[in-house]
């Protein structure tokens, strides 16, 4: 069977269930005209004739409601059920109006015009009503309108006189009207339920198509979470024994080749990093957290990190801002200055790089420009996409990985602006977004002069060895007691026999069935008191990114920087 014709039997499959389902509607209508039609005939027709012909009219009631519809209700026959049906309730159809159309000839005279009005309005009543009803199968109603209306106007036409021919012609029109309005009512209502169908028909496509794709992503981020997890572990090891051995006195040959190492390792930090920043934004776990911030000290800040990208690159890097403060995240802020900083050096072959802040108003703007490539006007749209370098071809990595832009457009968002780019292709660039003005910060504390890690005592869990051993040398260095554990048993083991351990430091990947989260949640219960705790994961999976912040528990992602490492212990020891 082709697709068009199992189409069309479906929409009549449909349109011969909606006309039996609505068989019913018809009662009261139907007996009401009987009531009526019976009480007038009485006045101008034997009893007899009257009564023998409301028993007829009964008796198709009676047959269509406990043997049509019971039938119909019960899937008889299970073989061209809707084929059958449609050919019963035109036969029905056919002579119920065949019924209707006698009662002219039964009770109605030519010398009675009250009695042929009466009939006539009857029919009128019942057929114009029949119509809207009865439009979902079209042979059924085209029978009961020629059997309804033919005999009566025939019996018009063969009274005697111009008025009742006059009369039977245009009810014979009237007919006529009534058939073409079930045509269209018809096609009307076969359309309704083809378009449903294939409404239908798109949902069901397109659930298939999104689950087909959420599949699709579910595999995605499984193998992108487990290769995150293998690819960060030796490169998470090979930073700490690099941080470590640049705190080494090595000769200057080994030096320099450290430094290559280091400028690699970066290389794929920056990577990770780029992906993890991505992850948290699209997570929903990053809320900013606004306060004042001195623009000044916000620009000592970016500088310690983009003099020497400037100064390797022989540019210039000027900044001009008015002492004003703005009201905004000190994190995100700078994240989203740096990337676009760290953009305009990488982009600028001479010339320099100016940021700037410029108050009007309650708003200040921060601005960056260089005198760069510039960018395309046809490429404007698409810089802050993910992973795309309109100046890269190469694909060279000293360039970026195309996420820096991505990753500030996102977290602008997140502080309730955008960012605006003008440009000229030769002549630079200029990035700007919008903050709120707010008071001057108070000065920051006074730095402290003792070494507030030194001593302290870090339980370490991981199953790698590799990484055991770079920690517990990286903390070395650094005066911190390292205990190492491998797993969850040992771990615990420590807990209860050991000293008291001012933090743990947890892998989120652990042999057996517990992970890092569930893992400090048991240490805490089994030290007795809320143990300082952090997860390092190299996994990028939001829901796990989610699931450490609704615990409060800090997260950290492999590789994990030394500088970043002694940060969090530092932050630890001081709360």
């Amino acid at each position: 069977m082709s697709a068009t014709r199992a189409n069309a039997d479906r929409v009549h499959t449909e349109l011969i269930d909606t006309q039996y389902r609505q068989a019913r509607n018809n009662i009261v209508v139907e007996n009401a005209c009987l009531a009526f039609m019976v009480a007038t005939a009485l006045l101008h027709a034997d009893w007899r004739i009257v009564a023998g012909w409301a028993a007829i009219e009964v008796g198709t009631q009676v047959y269509r409601h406990f043997r049509m519809l019971r039938r119909y209700a019960a899937g008889i026959p299970a073989v061209n059920f809707a084929a059958y049906w449609s050919r019963h309730h035109a036969i029905y159809q056919t002579t119920l109006g065949l019924i209707w159309g006698l009662t002219i000839w039964l009770f109605a005279s030519a010398d009675d015009p009250i009695a042929v009005a009466e009939s006539v309005c009857v029919i009128i009543i019942l057929t114009a009503g029949a119509v809207p009803g009865q439009s979902y199968n079209p042979p059924a109603l085209y029978g009961y309108l020629v059997t309804t209306y033919v005999p009566t106007v025939v019996r018009l036409l063969t009274f005697p006189g111009l008025d009742y021919h006059l009369f039977g012609v245009l009810l014979a029109a009237f007919a006529g009207a009534l058939v073409l309005m079930c045509r269209l009512q018809a096609e009307s209502f076969a359309a309704g339920v083809r378009i449903r169908f294939e409404n239908v028909e798109l949902v069901e496509a397109l659930r298939a198509q999104t689950a087909t794709a959420e599949a699709a992503s579910l595999a995605k981020s499984q193998f992108l979470a487990a290769a995150s997890h293998d690819l960060r572990q030796p490169l998470y090891a090979l930073g700490l024994f690099s941080g470590t051995l640049a705190t080494l006195d090595l000769p200057a040959d080994a030096r320099t080749i450290v430094g290559h190492v280091r400028t690699n390792i970066d290389a794929l930090e920056s990577l990770f990093s780029g992906l993890l920043d991505i992850s948290r934004l699209e997570a929903g776990v990053v809320a900013p957290k606004l306060e004042p911030i001195a623009t000044d000290a916000l620009f000592e800040r970016l500088d310690q990190y983009l003099r020497p990208i400037a100064a390797e690159a022989g540019l210039t890097l000027r900044y001009r801002s008015d002492g004003s403060a703005i009201l905004s995240d000190p994190v995100l802020i700078e994240q989203i200055l740096l990337n676009l900083g760290t953009n305009a050096l990488r982009n600028t072959m001479r010339g320099g790089v100016l940021i700037a802040a410029r108050r009007r108003d309650n708003i200040v703007g921060l601005e960056v420009w260089d005198t760069g490539v510039g960018i395309a006007p046809d490429d404007l749209a698409r810089i802050f996409d993910d992973f795309i370098q309109v100046g890269n071809p190469e694909r060279n990595r000293r360039k970026g990985m195309g996420l820096g832009l991505a990753i500030a457009r996102r977290s602008a968002r997140l502080l309730g602006t955008r960012i605006e780019v003008a440009s000229r292709v030769g002549r630079g660039s200029m990035f700007r977004l919008a903050q709120p003005a707010a008071a001057a910060p108070p000065p920051p504390a006074a730095a402290e002069t003792v070494d507030p890690i030194a001593g302290l005592r870090v339980l370490v869990i991981d199953d790698d060895p590799d990484v055991r051993e770079a920690i517990a040398l990286l903390l070395g260095h650094w005066g911190v007691v390292a205990d190492v554990a491998g797993d969850a048993d040992a771990a615990l083991a420590r807990i209860a026999t050991g000293p008291r351990h001012a933090m743990v430091l947890t892998d989120y990947r652990l042999p057996g069935a517990v992970d890092g989260l569930g893992l400090v949640a048991a240490l805490r219960q089994a030290a007795g008191w809320p143990l300082p705790a952090c997860v390092v994961t190299g996994d990028l999976d939001p829901a796990i990114i989610a699931a450490a912040a609704a615990c409060g528990i800090p997260l950290l992602h492999k590789p994990v920087q030394p500088a970043r490492l002694r940060a969090l212990i530092a932050h630890v020891a001081r709360a």
